[in-house]
């Protein structure tokens, strides 16, 4: 696929994002996770491993999770293993990423800005993902916050759920090790 193909799937993929309920009624469907994907993945592989970051939404911890919450960094991982977040954490720091789990949009933005992150590989839902998508500048070259533009790469939440939520945890260690995979990152 050329460059100027995948460019124009990204922004048709981010205009339409808002109206894809009426989309699929008439039959149009596709997954903004891959074409994003495939369009930042590149770009996302050349930034060091240092500003580099997982960050994901708190609704992914468990209903026992003994992480405390800290203004600072968010939702502290303990690695207590009653979620899936802890493994991923210890994933994180083994490539030398930053890891995060945030409590909001909000926070996350600030978040990025206050720890220099140039790239991120987050979860959410499709609710989210739009909300993103209407309060924040997104184009080809990134998402941009204040002060500069993050490289993202995304895994879809299983469902619109702020409790006990699930996602695509292969595929997230895959793209944290550096794999490629089928399309979607």
């Amino acid at each position: 696929m050329t460059q100027g193909c995948s460019r124009l799937k990204l922004i048709s993929a981010l205009f339409f994002f808002p109206v894809r309920s009426y989309l699929e009624k008439l039959g149009i469907r596709y997954d903004l996770s891959a074409v994003t994907n495939a369009y930042y993945r590149e770009k996302f592989d050349e930034v060091s491993s240092a500003q580099k970051a997982v960050i994901l939404p708190h609704c992914l911890i468990g209903d026992k999770c003994r992480a405390h919450f800290s203004k600072e960094d968010g939702v502290i991982c303990i690695k207590c293993k009653n979620c899936r977040c802890g493994e991923i954490r210890a994933l994180s720091e083994e490539q030398g990423w930053q890891f995060y789990i945030t409590p909001s949009t909000g926070f996350t933005k600030r978040l990025v800005q206050r720890k220099k992150i140039k790239a991120a590989v987050g979860a959410a839902c499709d609710f989210e993902i739009e909300k993103g998508i209407r309060s924040t500048t997104v184009n080809t070259r990134g998402v941009y916050l204040n002060r500069g533009k993050v490289i993202p790469l995304y895994i879809p939440a299983a469902r619109y759920n702020c409790l006990n939520n699930d996602i695509d945890w292969e595929l997230l260690k895959k793209i944290i090790r550096g794999e490629k995979t089928d399309g979607n990152a």
